[in-house]
C-alpha cells in the first residue's frame, strides 16, 4: 500500500513559494530604494520591512520543503525494503 505523508498540494504550495517569493522580495526591495532615493522614507521603511517579512517566510519555506522531501524519502525508503 502506498500511502504518501504529505498531499500534493502542499509539495506544489511549497514549491510555487520558493520560486516566486525571491522574485517578490526583489521587487519589493528596489521600489524601498527607489521611495528612498525620491524622499518618501515612510514608504520605504514600510516596503523594507515587508521585504524582510517576505524574506522570513522564504527562509521558513525553505527548511520547510527541505524537511518535507526528506520526510517523504525516508517514507519511501521504508517502503522500498518491504
Amino acid at each position: 500500500m502506498s500511502r504518501k505523508l504529505t498531499p500534493r498540494w502542499v509539495m506544489m504550495l511549497l514549491v510555487a513559494a520558493v520560486l516566486i517569493l525571491p522574485i517578490a522580495i526583489a521587487v519589493i526591495l528596489s521600489v524601498s530604494a527607489l521611495l528612498g532615493a525620491m524622499g518618501d522614507t515612510t514608504g520605504s521603511c514600510v516596503l523594507r520591512y515587508i521585504g524582510w517579512g517576505c524574506g522570513i517566510l522564504w527562509v521558513i519555506g525553505l527548511i520547510s520543503l527541505v524537511l518535507v522531501q526528506g520526510l517523504e524519502s525516508l517514507v519511501g525508503s521504508d517502503e522500498a525494503d518491504e
